[in-house]
């Protein structure tokens, strides 16, 4: 039993730090998003993965957040990967 608590507890610390993570690159990207040269794509794929991370209707149940984090990540790697590209120009 004491195995599973540690396990439980290793999860929560490992998904925490993954909320951290993503919550620092939202606030980095929110910055870069509302320059007014930022390509509107890239805009639009802020906001929604952004609005459905907040969105209470999931494909998963609410206390899975494996698809939020997997939306919300992907969103920010191509925001990341777009305004590289725009720097680049």
């Amino acid at each position: 039993m004491d195995s599973l608590w540690t396990w439980l507890g290793l999860l929560v610390v490992v998904l925490v730090l993954i909320a951290v993570v993503l919550v620092v690159m939202l606030v980095r990207k929110h910055r870069r998003v509302h320059q007014p040269d930022t390509p509107v794509p890239t805009k639009v794929a802020y906001w929604l993965s952004l609005a459905y991370t907040a969105f209470p209707i999931d494909v998963l149940p609410d206390p899975v957040y494996f698809d939020d984090i997997v939306v919300l990540t992907s969103g920010l790697i191509y925001v990341s990967t777009s305004l590289r590209r725009k720097d680049r120009k």
